[in-house]
């Protein structure tokens, strides 16, 4: 069982993770934002501690029964590709919100993984994160990527 501590470390993290990666989105003015991606986080992590360290001690008070706490990771993963599909719509010709939907989703991801204590692996994440977000309009300021966004960026930066 985690110590009371750990358990505040753990889901302070998730709070600042969701809060920095959340801030980005929002700065942007994504459909997604602050309390969106904190709350994915911290929610995950939370679904994660239980699991893996809640959980387990039932294994001795039921027997016959086996806690699997992997089975929680899966539901997390399915539950947050529902809630990152109510992000996405139609507009147009134009598919919006798939970036949202799947940076929610890694989100959860990173709340899974400071769930269990895998800092190092959090960190590696959101620095991996932060770098496919802003590579693509770097690739097109450099004129080696052509997206319909590409133009619509330059045309902000003109005003």
């Amino acid at each position: 069982m985690l110590s009371q501590s750990e358990m505040l470390i753990r889901m302070l993290i998730a709070l600042l993770i969701g809060l920095i990666i959340g801030y980005e989105r929002s700065r942007h003015h994504k459909p997604a934002g602050i309390r969106t991606y904190s709350l994915v986080c911290i929610g995950a992590t939370l679904f994660m501690i239980v699991s893996v360290y809640g959980l387990p001690h039932l294994n001795n008070q039921f027997s016959g029964y086996r806690v699997d706490p992997f089975r929680v990771a899966a539901q997390i993963v399915t539950g947050i590709g529902f809630l990152g599909a109510g992000v996405i719509w139609k507009q147009g010709g134009n598919i919006r919100g798939l970036t949202t939907a799947a940076n929610l989703w890694v989100t959860a991801g990173l709340g899974m993984a400071v769930g269990v204590g895998m800092y190092s692996l959090v960190i590696i994440s959101v620095v991996c994160i932060f770098i496919a977000l802003y590579s693509s309009p770097i690739l097109c300021r450099l004129g080696l990527l052509k997206y319909p966004s590409c133009e619509e960026d330059d045309k902000h930066d003109e005003d």
